[in-house]
């Protein structure tokens, strides 16, 4: 489940990146932005899915951070797609944008420090 959890999140790093970028756009908003942007959801969904499921396996030992690193990753998608919504309107997302950044870093680093993180596993 950390596998498919982690390649989501990564692919929606991905996606996310060439969706803002083909929205933004000096010639206008390319035809596959929106297309783009829907698959970019369901890959919310499916990191939504495996982070609950990772959350209900691993929270018996400390609660609290994985509470934290839970609220952590839901304000980092809703902060995804603010930001998209955002750019699409016309607007300037780049704050949206700085804000996604500081929260991404924030989840991967509480994703790593955890007991099912990597250096935890590596170490133990």
């Amino acid at each position: 489940m950390i596998h498919l959890h982690l390649t989501s999140l990564v692919l929606a790093i991905i996606l996310f990146i060439i969706t803002y970028n083909s929205i933004d756009r000096p010639d206008g908003e390319s035809k596959y932005s929106k297309a783009l942007h829907m698959v970019l959801r369901l890959i919310y969904l499916i990191i939504l899915f495996t982070g609950l499921m990772l959350f209900l396996d691993f929270s018996s030992g400390d609660q609290m951070m994985y509470g934290l690193k839970f609220l952590a990753g839901l304000i980092t998608i809703g902060l995804m797609e603010m930001a998209l919504i955002k750019q699409r309107k016309k607007g300037t997302g780049r704050n949206l944008v700085i804000a996604l950044v500081i929260f991404l870093v924030v989840t991967i680093a509480l994703g790593i420090y955890l007991p099912a993180g990597p250096l935890s596993a590596l170490f133990a």
